[in-house]
């Protein structure tokens, strides 16, 4: 298991994406927003966990072309059962998605480690999220740009989009919230059917 901060000599925050390197995805929009902020920072440094050699090298080369390469930081393909470990490690986390309707999994597992997540504004994220919980951006790369920015800067706000991130999953989408979802359902059954069957007789 890496320790990421020290593998790539990272000093500042560490911002992460996880996921594969397909167009859809929206790494394009990811580097290239990184390259406004790094304009003005140089508190932040990115991750990017997944994708194929092929499709790394081709975002290195983007990287480099954006004079950021040494602000991005490429660890491949990983074992899912090491993802919790990753984000553990992470101080803002990233889905840059610019297509898509279905939620991608990894949101969950973004929101449950507790740290504050920057989604672009398409139903693939806010049928899950909203701006209480994770910091909602339009999918171009001023606006991506200055959600990263705000997020970097105010402490304040990553530790409450955190914090509200959780307590979402912990409410709505943990195991024990579906129990609870699947007990209501099975009780408003058996009403159903106590009732059907009192009327009949």
């Amino acid at each position: 298991m890496q320790n990421i901060k020290s593998d790539f000599n990272i000093q500042n925050l560490l911002l992460m994406y996880v996921g594969n390197l397909e167009v859809y995805q929206g790494i394009d929009l990811l580097l290239e927003s990184l390259g406004l902020v790094i304009n003005k920072t140089e508190k932040a440094d990115l991750v990017i966990i997944g994708g194929e050699p092929v499709s790394i090298l081709k975002y290195q080369t983007k990287a480099k072309q954006l004079g950021i390469s040494h602000k991005v930081h490429f660890c491949g393909s990983q074992p899912s059962s090491n993802l919790g470990l990753y984000l553990a490690q992470a101080d803002i986390l990233i889905s840059p998605r610019i297509k898509g309707r279905n939620t991608p999994m990894k949101i969950y597992s973004y929101l449950d480690s507790g740290k504050p997540v920057i989604a672009t504004d398409l139903i693939t994220h806010t049928q899950v999220m909203n701006d209480k919980v994770a910091m909602i951006s339009k999918p171009n790369v001023q606006d991506f740009s200055q959600s990263i920015l705000r997020l970097i800067e105010d402490d304040a706000l990553k530790l409450k989009l955190g914090e509200a991130g959780k307590q979402l999953i912990q409410e709505k989408h943990s195991y024990t919230a579906f129990s609870k979802i699947v007990n209501n359902i099975y009780d408003y059954l058996k009403i159903e059917v106590y009732e059907k069957n009192a009327t009949i007789t």
